[in-house]
């Protein structure tokens, strides 16, 4: 799970913000979460999960304190270094700040836009973080496991095809790889958790796309190079259509 979180001292438009983030992590159904939204910077600071990457939505100042964001910033950046940080703040005049402390924000965005403008930005920022991490994650090399009974099994990455569920087996995943074929208790929603580099096209489909022979994005179907083929929801379509065209670019 992918988290965000937001550091906002003006309730009304953290109330906005907060807003505009959970709809568009619902809209296109992202496995992200806002982990925390408050005015309060140690309050953020001991929410922060133990992951490498997250997204900081933060206000320069809070209360008094002009550079309170900033500080906090900086504390981000040393133990996560592949963190993404916007910034949210009236004081544009503080961005050179973020290049001396060498912070490389993903993204200043300034409270004198109108709020069509901010959420927008927030959207734009959201989006491209994920396709970034997603990006990242999906060429690294690793093992898939799973077990049945007592026994665990493990999957090179680059050999499983794809993971899915049928109503008849409720609580059974089946899993598809070369030369393989196996099913085990679980469930996808876990699985794709677990397994970020896999692409959620349906409800019922994990899949790896480095097997992907084709996609008909009229019939939203994909086929991969073993014959089998499975069905896209017109939700995951459009993402499907942006990986694709990078992966094969």
């Amino acid at each position: 799970m992918f988290s965000i979180y937001l550091l906002e001292d003006n309730l009304e438009q953290q109330a906005y913000y907060m807003k505009v983030i959970k709809n568009t992590i619902m809209i296109n159904d992202y496995a992200m979460k806002l982990v925390c939204a408050t005015n309060d910077v140690e309050k953020l600071e001991s929410s922060i999960l133990d992951q490498e990457q997250g997204l900081f939505f933060l206000d320069m100042e809070i209360g008094s304190q002009t550079d309170a964001g900033l500080k906090l910033a900086s504390k981000i950046r040393q133990k996560r270094p592949f963190a993404q940080i916007v910034f949210i703040t009236t004081h544009d005049e503080l961005a050179f700040l973020t290049l001396e402390r060498k912070i490389a924000p993903l993204d200043y965005i300034l409270k004198d836009k109108t709020l069509e403008n901010i959420k927008s930005k927030i959207i734009e920022d959201i989006n491209l973080a994920r396709a970034q991490y997603v990006e990242a994650l999906y060429h690294q090399q690793k093992l898939f496991g799973y077990r049945i009974g007592s026994r665990y099994f493990s999957v090179p990455m680059n050999e499983l095809v794809m993971l899915y569920t049928v109503k008849e087996r409720p609580g059974s995943v089946t899993v598809i790889a070369k030369n393989r074929q196996a099913e085990f208790p679980g469930n996808l929603n876990n699985l794709e958790e677990k397994y970020p580099n896999l692409f959620r096209c349906d409800k019922s489909y994990l899949v790896n796309l480095d097997h992907v022979r084709s996609f008909d994005a009229q019939a939203r179907q994909l086929q991969f190079n073993q014959g089998l083929v499975c069905k896209v929801s017109f939700r995951k379509a459009r993402d499907l259509t942006k990986l694709l065209k990078k992966h094969v670019s």
